[in-house]
């Protein structure tokens, strides 16, 4: 029987994930107070996700790597994220109806809107100081890209990418209408000239297309497309840049790439230690232009997990990842339309942040992880729903 104070719960994780676009600080009180609310409520019986025991060993290899770390006074900011993952079991738990899986992804596409909005204002400030200086640290297609409302354009985009990626699958559900605000979110993507953003977004939906209607795909692409066409001068800046290797951090990732090789071969097991890829980087690098490309993290989740917390930690990454694929290959063939929905836009969610994840460290970004595990979670909620109704 369901708790009277059940939809606080879900209000609360409800907000964590859709201020994950404009504050951590907010997420990460919503996300706490939720789970507070849960714990005074004792709910039995808890909804386990089929990704809990790989997430759970993702979790003890980090430990395991953070005890054999020759260095623990740094680390610890990694440890502190498992406060976050409580978000996916939220989800699981009390996403459980139609009801609430609209006014999940509509909440979402509200925000993600207005970020893309605030962004496409930001554009063109920053466009018209970089037409007055034409300084390489003015451009907004390089090293001054929009935000929104976060700090980063990484965060941004990556934020934007799962919102976008998420609710076009659920056209069907949420209504027709808002179509509009997912174009709004396409258009802030674009405009965030991230092109691990683009990639992502790309691969999502041509993952997600065996699902979706042809009419469904061309109602999304065609406003994408018109306003890609528009900002054509923009988008040849932003490849040529790539083209003639004038971005450090282009030329530098292949760099890293290399010298996590040597971090893997050298320490398999634990890698290097949480957060001493920069204080290890030097010892490996021969060359001596360091001081051209960042060196904070490998630029590449995989790579990133396997030189800093070693092989184990990565197989367990790689085992929560299939554990998600193959519940949502499972959920697809569900005759309840919600449930079937809901798998593929998680799919399609998925699908974006891994390529993302190929050219940047996303799954060390505190907000984009909050609305990962959030929107991935989401069909196990229906399923978690479906099963209470059939125990009567």
């Amino acid at each position: 029987m369901r708790n009277s104070r059940e939809p606080w719960i879900f209000a609360l994780t409800l907000l964590s994930a859709a201020t994950s676009l404009i504050s951590i600080a907010a997420s990460e009180i919503f996300l706490g107070a939720a789970v507070l609310l849960w714990i005074a409520l004792r709910p039995n019986p808890i909804y386990l996700p089929t990704y809990t025991l790989p997430l759970c060993a993702f979790m003890l290899t980090t430990l395991l790597s953070f005890a054999m770390s020759p260095d623990r006074s740094v680390g610890g900011h990694q440890i502190g994220k498992f406060v976050l993952f409580p978000m996916g079991l939220l989800a699981a738990n009390f996403v459980t109806d139609a009801r609430r899986v609209k006014l999940s992804y509509r909440a979402l596409l509200i925000i993600a809107a207005a970020a893309s909005l605030t962004a496409l204002v930001q554009f063109v400030l920053k466009e018209r100081r970089f037409l007055a200086t034409g300084a390489l640290e003015d451009d907004p297609m390089a090293n001054m890209r929009v935000k929104g409302f976060m700090s980063h354009w990484m965060t941004f985009s990556g934020g934007e990418l799962l919102v976008w990626c998420a609710a076009i699958p659920v056209i069907v559900l949420i209504g027709r209408r808002w179509i509009v605000p997912i174009s709004i979110v396409g258009i802030g993507i674009v405009f965030s000239y991230t092109r691990s953003a683009w990639l992502g977004a790309f691969s999502g939906l041509a993952g997600a297309s065996v699902w979706i209607s042809k009419k469904q795909l061309v109602r999304v692409i065609v406003p994408i497309a018109v306003v890609g066409l528009l900002a054509s001068p923009f988008v040849y800046h932003r490849i040529s840049q790539t083209a003639t290797g004038k971005l450090g951090g282009d030329v530098g990732r292949m760099k890293l790439l290399r010298v996590g090789v040597e971090m893997v071969r050298t320490h398999p097991l634990f890698g290097v230690g949480p957060e001493r890829i920069p204080i290890e980087f030097p010892k490996y690098y021969k060359g001596d232009d360091l001081d051209t490309f960042y060196i904070g993290h490998m630029q590449n989740d995989f790579m990133q997990i396997a030189a800093e917390r070693g092989l184990l930690c990565l197989a367990a990454l790689l085992w929560f990842i299939v554990a998600l694929y193959r519940s949502f290959f499972g959920f697809v063939k569900s005759e309840n339309e919600t449930l079937r929905l809901t798998a593929v836009s998680a799919f399609c969610a998925l699908t974006g942040f891994l390529v993302m994840g190929l050219f940047e460290f996303n799954l060390g970004d505190s907000e984009p992880l909050i609305l990962f595990l959030f929107t991935i979670s989401i069909p196990f909620g229906v399923d978690a729903g479906l099963k209470r109704k059939l125990q009567g």
